[in-house]
């Protein structure tokens, strides 16, 4: 992949929670995973019946935004993280009766795939069927292109130890994002001019690094024009929340082909002032 300069896929880490120890090899690579998320979730070959099912993740997952999450929507809540985190992701569609695995979906990013499924995928060890809580090992070994072995102990979604609840942090900010949201608007603006001298101005020091290396590929032209391409042609700064080091934003507005657009914009305080670290959208029809 060419230097990261789109910046809708600009990236955040978090901490990785305790309950899951294992990994994946996937054609010859290790996937160590660090945390999961369970719950009951529409049976995607019989919507009315809910299955237990099991997302195991590289990068740790914010538990407050999917336990808000309806049971038909945990999914692709999971799957936007996944994305906004650049992480790994192993699915298990569980029985009704939570003793098989029947259903497996393994993503690699930036877009590697493996599906497999059958009366019976892997061998699934549970200490106690999955009603408070998943406990129990997965082991994948009869496949020709991937091996699983993992450990975990994690809530079922709602049920079992509570899910922390995320707390309100900093201040809100005003009509308009503040300053956060003048600095992001004015990226935005230089984005859909492609004026990179200018989107130069309202980026962290780490994305201006990234920019520069790219500019010098002989395809950046075609870059750009990708950039510009994925930008927004409107944007409105719905609200905000900054502390003394960060602010987020929370955006919506319409893409170019008039699709209703919704996302969020982080930035950090570098050198005394706001830049643009992080900018994820979300389109729907």
């Amino acid at each position: 992949m060419k230097p990261l300069v789109c910046l809708s896929i600009l990236l955040l880490s978090t901490n990785a929670q305790a309950g899951v120890k294992g990994q994946c090899i996937h054609e010859g690579k290790a996937l160590v995973f660090v945390d999961a998320h369970a719950a009951m979730a529409p049976d995607p070959f019989e919507e009315k019946q809910k299955v237990p099912m099991l997302w195991f993740t590289t990068k740790a997952l914010d538990h407050a935004a999917l336990a808000a999450a309806k049971p038909a929507d945990i999914d692709d809540a999971v799957m936007d993280q996944v994305f906004e985190k650049e992480s790994a992701k192993l699915e298990l569609r569980l029985s009704a009766d939570s003793k098989l695995v029947e259903g497996l979906q393994l993503y690699v990013p930036p877009g590697n795939n493996r599906s497999l499924s059958s009366n019976e995928v892997g061998k699934l060890q549970l200490k106690a069927p999955m009603t408070m809580r998943a406990n129990g090992r997965f082991i994948l070994s009869d496949d020709d292109k991937l091996k699983c072995d993992l450990q975990f102990d994690v809530p079922m979604a709602g049920k079992g130890a509570p899910i922390p609840v995320a707390k309100p942090w900093g201040v809100a900010l005003p009509a308009g994002g503040g300053e956060p949201g003048k600095v992001y608007l004015a990226l935005h603006n230089a984005t859909l001019k492609g004026n990179i001298d200018s989107m130069l101005m309202f980026v962290t020091k780490e994305r201006v690094d990234k920019m520069r290396e790219a500019r010098r590929e002989p395809d950046f032209p075609q870059m750009l024009a990708m950039i510009k391409a994925f930008e927004p042609a409107t944007v409105r700064i719905v609200s905000g929340r900054a502390d003394a080091v960060r602010a987020e934003l929370q955006i919506d507005g319409k893409e170019s082909d008039g699709s209703v657009m919704t996302g969020t914009v982080k930035l950090i305080k570098e050198a005394g002032g706001w830049k643009v670290d992080q900018v994820s959208t979300k389109s729907k029809m």
